[in-house]
């Protein structure tokens, strides 16, 4: 099986096979309808293909906001990991860009398959029957819990805050040097632990916090160092508390 970037051809080739799979849950009305709104979306967005001997399935992903526009699987082919695999793809390049979350408008039928893979609903079910969309968001960044980072400072422990100078930093603030991205984005991060300025930290990720609607930033703290949630919460209390935030922790933390 391989994967592969689908040119003007193959994405009329994507749209036949779409057609197909939305005919055996659809009636001929709202296939039509979605088959509309997909040929829209694939002239705007990524599309990428998995082969065997044919078309086995696509992606439809839009780059710019980390979201599954849409993900189709010919129906002799489901079940045998391709949409695990497409999926895959696009939340690699998506944490190649430090995005916070990968996002999706799940249909009723999808929404296991996206269940299974690690994504949690971000709102209610909108809509009725096999027309019932699910908005689904997948954390990004999690498999650097527990890993070891250095961080270089660019905010340092008693330094102004470059928005708002009555406020001071009461720890180190930067981005974490291994993932900086090919197109020079950064990965933000929290140094709790010293109460001096440092210009580099390398220690290990105990939690993530991520905002609604906006970027993540990573906790990096010492290794072996006894501490706990409630203090780390507090730390960084005076930047957060404007966000609407969710942490994600080590689960070696108290």
């Amino acid at each position: 099986m391989k994967i592969v970037q689908l040119d003007e051809s193959a994405k009329n080739e994507a749209l036949s096979l779409a057609k197909e799979v939305l005919s055996a849950s659809y009636d001929e009305k709202q296939t039509e309808a979605l088959s509309v709104f997909l040929k829209e979306r694939m002239s705007r967005y990524e599309c990428k293909g998995a082969y065997d001997d044919a078309l086995a399935g696509f992606i439809v992903y839009d780059e710019n906001e980390a979201q599954i526009v849409l993900l189709i699987v010919r129906e002799d082919a489901q079940k045998q990991g391709i949409g695990t695999m497409l999926v895959d793809e696009v939340r690699k390049e998506a944490s190649a860009h430090h995005y916070a979350r990968l996002k999706t408008n799940a249909p009723q039928k999808m929404k296991g398959f996206f269940e299974s893979y690690g994504f949690e609903a971000a709102n209610a079910p909108q809509g009725e029957g096999m027309m019932q969309i699910t908005e689904m968001e997948y954390l990004l960044g999690r498999e650097y819990i527990g890993k070891t980072v250095t961080v270089s400072v660019d905010r340092p422990y008693g330094s102004f805050h470059p928005h708002h100078p009555d406020v001071i930093y009461p720890l180190n603030y930067g981005y974490v040097d291994e993932l900086i991205s090919a197109d020079g984005e950064f990965q933000d991060a929290y140094v709790y632990g010293p109460k001096e300025p440092v210009e580099s930290f390398r220690g290990v990720v105990s939690g993530i916090i991520y905002h609604k609607d906006g970027p993540s930033r990573f906790i990096v703290t010492r290794a072996g160092e006894v501490i706990d949630r409630k203090a780390i919460m507090e730390a960084v209390a005076f930047e957060e508390q404007y966000y609407d935030t969710r942490f994600v922790w080590n689960n070696e933390l108290n």
